[in-house]
């Protein structure tokens, strides 16, 4: 065989094996897709409360202590949980997630007892501690492979709309199997779309890490975000007031639930309820620009979803007519849970690029923290008169809105 054939034979060999290798990258593409939507896939979602006070036999301190363990587990599982994904590649640490994750579920309903919920909440925390940032590092680091990293936001945005879309599916669902068979259940066959997600990922192809996709450590990200954060008085201000008003809008999912069955409503309609929140955040993050507009500018906005917010609170806490009540919560949740995502973009005007990534997990972190830390308080007045919590909380939204520290001029275009 002479060079000039061998150097062909061997040149296509090489265009084989890239045919092959952007092949595997375009499937883990379309794999992640698949896996986004069982990953949010939570028949749970609407009726956790009912899970865990009614089958769980907790009461809303306990369940607020349980969520304060999640939460803290997530911080002390960050740094080894990193160092898997990093030395042992991500597919691995994204499948080894979605596993335990499965064995998590089935841990909650293995028992109804406050220590082996928290150790479900355990293994669920190291779950998510896996997961994080693994699945976004292999979405990126399959597009550079392809070339195709510039379409990084919009393969981002699809990917969040499937998994709100697997949320919303699940959520409806959810509340039908819950009122046939029992809150139960919906955490039962939770592990079924976990465990479905685990099997599927076995056949992503791992990428080669990229510095761009690399993440430091927890304490690190916090040094780093907090850095920027003190330089600069505007990102400060919005940051204040977005994790106040985000920790306020935490409360609106966990207590509507609560607030429903002491007046009586069927568990069916809790799915379609939760899956109107969801749908509420959608319109609503897809109509900021005319909004702004609308209301004459951007702090007009964020003044109008924080008291919006807090009128929703006193609505469904100042009544037990049932619609409402149901309107208060739409309100609440609604406006509450989307205000971080546009106060996040405007955060984003204020950071370098290269410090954005860790100022907003700082900014995440903060947030965590103070919830961790609130949360048995939160459940213990709860227990005393949630109508009070939520009118707490509800004048809070309000007050805080009206004299909210953001100024016009922070909020750059």
């Amino acid at each position: 065989m002479s060079k000039i054939e061998l150097a062909s034979k061997q040149m296509e060999t090489r265009v084989k094996q890239d045919d092959t290798s952007l092949k595997k990258y375009k499937r883990n593409i379309n794999l992640l897709h698949v896996l986004s939507f069982l990953m949010g896939v939570h028949f749970f979602g609407a009726v956790m409360i009912a899970f865990f006070e009614g089958w769980g036999g907790m009461t809303f301190t306990q369940i607020m202590l349980l969520e304060s363990i999640f939460t803290g587990a997530i911080f002390l599982f960050e740094i080894p949980t990193g160092t898997i994904a990093d030395k042992f590649g991500r597919k691995l640490s994204l499948n080894l997630g979605n596993a335990i994750n499965t064995v998590a579920v089935l841990v909650y309903i293995a028992y109804p007892n406050f220590w082996i919920l928290a150790l479900g909440e355990i293994i669920w925390a190291l779950a998510v501690a896996l997961n994080s940032g693994a699945y976004e590092a292999l979405v990126y680091d399959s597009l550079l492979e392809l070339g195709r990293e510039k379409e990084s936001k919009k393969i981002y945005s699809r990917v969040r709309s499937l998994s709100l879309g697997g949320m919303v599916m699940g959520t409806i669902a959810g509340g039908f199997i819950a009122s046939t068979w029992g809150a139960w259940s919906t955490m039962a066959l939770s592990a079924i779309p976990l465990a479905l997600a685990a099997l599927l990922g076995m056949f992503l192809v791992e990428p080669t890490q990229h510095e761009q996709s690399k993440k430091d450590s927890p304490w690190q990200i916090f040094q780093k975000g907090l850095k920027t954060i003190r330089k600069n008085k505007g990102l400060k201000r919005i940051i204040m007031d977005s994790i106040i008003l985000s920790v306020i809008a935490y409360y609106s999912v966990w207590l509507w639930q609560s607030r429903l069955m002491a007046l009586g409503v069927n568990m069916a309609y809790f799915g379609l309820i939760h899956a109107s929140m969801v749908i509420i955040q959608i319109v609503l993050l897809n109509m900021i620009q005319p909004l702004e507009k609308l209301l004459g500018s951007k702090k007009g906005l964020v003044v109008f979803t924080g008291v919006g917010m807090g009128v929703g609170f006193v609505l469904f806490g100042i009544t037990d007519n049932v619609a409402f009540v149901i309107l208060g919560i739409l309100l609440a949740a609604g406006l509450g849970m989307s205000r971080r995502t546009f106060m996040t973009n405007y955060m984003q005007k204020h950071i370098d690029s290269g410090q954005r990534a860790t100022t907003l997990s700082t900014v995440s972190m903060m947030q965590k923290f103070l919830l961790m830390v609130i949360n048995p308080l939160i459940g213990y007045l709860t227990e005393y008169s949630i109508t009070g919590v939520l009118l707490g909380l509800g004048v809070l939204a309000i007050l805080w809105s009206l004299f909210t520290p953001v100024k016009e001029s922070y909020l750059e275009d």
